[in-house]
């Protein structure tokens, strides 16, 4: 079915200057309820992203498999992601039917050791590290009258205030 989808939450406006930052692709498909209205046509999608905590962590310094010099720190970043997509059913009544869902992903930021001759964990201790989550792509597909496949490109950037 390539009906219109009104995709909400897509960031219109992405960051230009980013120096600390990584892209993720998710998939998932989502089920609704036992007791829900069968998913005859989606209506819209869509999304919220919220960082929950960010730490640092101390990995190897090593080169990447891309040739990227990694510095052996890296933030950890929990990122809540909640869905809502509205659907009308097959059933005599034409009501629209929302599918909510809430997903956590961990997400890395590799980051240097230091900037400007300051230690990375000065920047965390006086919190001076800000991310920020920005949706580039939603993409959503009724698989079954039970089931929704929901894309999602996800950038997040790490800000560092010196």
């Amino acid at each position: 079915m390539n009906d219109y989808i009104n995709y909400i939450g897509i960031t219109e406006d992405l960051p230009t200057n980013i120096k600390y930052f990584k892209e993720e692709l998710i998939d998932n498909v989502f089920l609704k309820k036992e007791d829900a209205k069968p998913i005859e046509k989606i209506i819209s999608s869509s999304i919220d992203l919220k960082v929950k905590s960010i730490k640092l962590l101390n990995t190897q310094v090593r080169t990447s498999n891309e040739g990227k010099k990694l510095s052996g720190k890296k933030l950890l970043v929990e990122l809540n992601i909640s869905y809502n997509i509205k659907y009308t059913s097959n059933s005599l009544e034409k009501y629209l039917y929302v599918l909510k869902s809430n997903i956590t992903k961990i997400m890395y930021i590799v980051v240097p050791k230091e900037i400007d001759e300051v230690n990375i964990e000065d920047f965390i201790r006086r919190k001076k590290i800000q991310v920020q989550s920005f949706v580039e792509d939603l993409y959503a597909e009724r698989r079954t009258e039970n089931s929704v496949y929901i894309r999602t490109l996800l950038l997040l950037n790490a800000n560092i205030k010196s």
